[in-house]
């Protein structure tokens, strides 16, 4: 079996396994692009490679791409609903709602970047967002989700992702609702997504020290 071959048998492979088990091929997929991301971005920025960096990254990747495959439906409800315009299933589908799970992605790595990056900590710090007492219980949850989560969302560096995502991603997205089937819409984002999260992830690196450390000046 020459190269060729076996390339072939590969993407066949990938493409029985998207449609008959799409998300353990989402799952997949995603640990590949998130931690290649990670990884690319390491390199560059620290021309190093952190090991329980990399473990956290593999751990939340599943919740990534499981993510993305949500939101790849988000463009069939808008195709169904709104307009089955390829730019529009793009615009208010997944670019839109991507925004959020940028979010998501950041706090996630800020939070690490405190805490070591334990998965436990992780967890415990959103556990933190549900206030305890039930008095003032909707001003005290709105108090937790700005010290827990928006403060912990890279302002300038977030900024960057929405003007990539409403410009690049709404032309990708556009080819991919026109032009791929649907059963590989989601592997196609998250094999795109590769070079985007090693942009993202350098985004995220910087910008999660920068806000560590205002927050360790502040204490200081």
């Amino acid at each position: 079996m020459d190269l060729g071959d076996t390339v072939n048998s590969i993407v066949d492979g990938y493409q029985y396994l998207q449609q008959n088990h799409r998300i353990l091929s989402t799952i997949i997929t995603s640990e590949i692009t998130y931690v290649l991301g990670d990884v690319v971005s390491q390199l560059i920025t620290d021309k190093k490679i952190a090991a329980n960096k990399i473990k956290y990254t593999a751990a939340l990747a599943p919740s990534y791409g499981l993510c993305l495959d949500a939101l790849m439906k988000s463009g069939d409800i808008v195709g169904k609903y709104i307009s089955n315009h390829p730019l529009a299933k793009a615009a208010l589908g997944p670019n839109l709602f991507g925004n959020f799970m940028n979010t998501y992605f950041f706090v996630n790595n800020t939070v690490g970047e405190k805490n070591g990056y334990g998965l436990r900590k992780l967890l415990s710090h959103y556990g933190g967002i549900i206030p305890r007492k039930t008095k003032g219980f909707f001003k005290g949850l709105w108090n937790n989700i700005k010290e827990r989560y928006i403060k912990n969302i890279p302002a300038k560096e977030y900024l960057y992702s929405v003007g990539a995502t409403v410009t690049l991603w709404n032309g990708f997205q556009y080819l991919n609702y026109s032009e791929v089937p649907e059963h590989m819409r989601t592997p196609t984002s998250l094999a795109a997504g590769m070079v985007w999260m090693s942009i993202m992830s350098i985004w995220s690196l910087k910008g999660r020290r920068k806000v560590v450390k205002q927050l360790e000046d502040k204490i200081e």
